[in-house]
């Protein structure tokens, strides 16, 4: 097993050989296996340790040549090992810091086409071209002979996955009663300027995201690579339904209500009924009752977007992007990059720095937003719409 690490080369572990380094928590464990998965997380300190036991490799998302005609694609290959794992809170930003230590640099290497490998190692949609930790059931070397690197690694020793310790509350000890809970909630710090949400999940293990980015046993995505398509047949299914509704994000309610995954997370202001979500649903493993949690979201009260804004109605209307137009504009593929980019190319670039999920904060101006769509407008014609559909 081992650490597969994708990121920009700006990353502190391309700069050096030697260091500390940062990786935002919210991308860990993406096409990760699920078993491994759920052993791993919450995270932990036997989290950390099993993951400085495996050995890493630090790999830039692969790009064509610049100025090149070749289809063929490199990444900067480094391998590595970690070691003193913790987590880390920058402003409002969760990472996992970590010491690192280049064993070998292999440099800029040429790989496959990403249909020679991204099935067999299962890297889902969007192969190794967005920023992602996972763990990895196979051997290093193996991993960069399939991708088209023949190497011979430097020895390691690799672990098989840890028997973790289920995951309780901060202090180990699960509630048992609506006075403890209640108590807990009422002395969880915030500010004056924060808003506070709540969600409940029946398994602890549950992931925070929406129903379309539920993933498969190897760790992909279920179902977004079909989302356009999944929304467009039930329009055409049960176009009646959805005559009332003025906006998309109207619609992808009710979608939501209907039982199809969509990119909306249900979330609530009041902790009791979190509570209520959390208790609701008894799910049992080997004779034991699985624990559930409550989650505790805050954000600024300025970043919260109502239903009529221009950054939800973007948002809301990726959905019926078709797949290949999501990936041609989220990766910068299959077209080669054009080095005569317009306003509207970096409107998507915004996009793909965030997480295409219902709580996305474009860190623009709403009317900066909405003149960089409209130019895109013009140019694709009307490939996203700023309006109800």
């Amino acid at each position: 097993m081992f650490n597969l690490i994708v990121a920009h080369e700006s990353y502190e572990f391309f700069q050096l050989d030697r260091g500390i380094g940062r990786f935002p928590v919210s991308r860990v464990f993406e096409s990760t296996p699920e078993e491994i998965r759920k052993s791993l997380l919450p995270l932990r300190e036997q989290s950390y340790k099993f993951l400085e036991s495996l050995p890493v490799i630090f790999m830039t998302e692969p790009e064509n040549e610049e100025g090149g005609e070749s289809d063929k694609e490199f990444s900067l290959v480094r391998y590595a090992e970690l070691r003193e794992l913790k987590i880390q809170k920058v402003n409002r930003e969760t990472y996992i810091e970590f010491n690192f230590q280049i064993i070998k640099d292999l440099g800029h290497c040429t790989l496959h086409h990403e249909k020679v490998y991204s099935d067999i190692l299962g890297l889902g949609t969007f192969g190794l071209h967005r920023t992602h930790w996972a763990v990895k059931n196979s051997t290093a070397e193996s991993f960069l002979k399939i991708i088209g690197i023949e190497y011979i690694l430097p020895d390691s020793t690799e672990s098989k996955p840890a028997q973790l310790d289920m995951h309780k509350t901060d202090d180990g000890k699960p509630i048992t009663d609506v006075n403890t809970y209640l108590d807990k909630i009422l002395k969880h710090p915030f500010d004056n300027d924060e808003e506070i949400f709540y969600r409940g999940h029946s398994d602890h293990r549950y992931e925070l995201a929406p129903s379309l980015y539920r993933k498969t046993c190897q760790g992909n995505f279920r179902y977004r690579q079909f989302e356009s398509e999944m929304i467009n047949e039930l329009l055409t299914v049960q176009p009646t339904e959805f005559m009332s509704d003025r906006y998309m994000l109207d619609k992808l309610v009710r979608m939501q209500h209907y039982g199809l995954p969509t990119r909306l997370l249900d979330i609530t202001t009041n902790p009791l009924v979190a509570l209520y979500f959390a208790c609701s649903t008894i799910k049992e493993e080997k004779g034991e009752e699985v624990d559930g949690n409550v989650i505790i979201m805050t954000t600024r009260k300025s970043h919260i977007k109502f239903f009529d804004s221009d950054t939800v109605s973007c948002i809301a209307n990726l959905s019926r992007l078709p797949e290949g137009v999501k990936k041609t504009w989220i990766t910068g593929r299959p077209e080669k990059r054009s080095t005569n980019q317009n306003p509207a190319h970096n409107f998507f670039t915004l996009l793909k720095m965030k997480s295409l999920t219902f709580n996305i904060l474009l860190n623009r101006p709403i009317s900066s937003a909405s003149s960089l769509l409209k130019e895109e407008c013009r140019i694709r014609e009307s490939i996203l719409s700023l309006g109800p559909f």
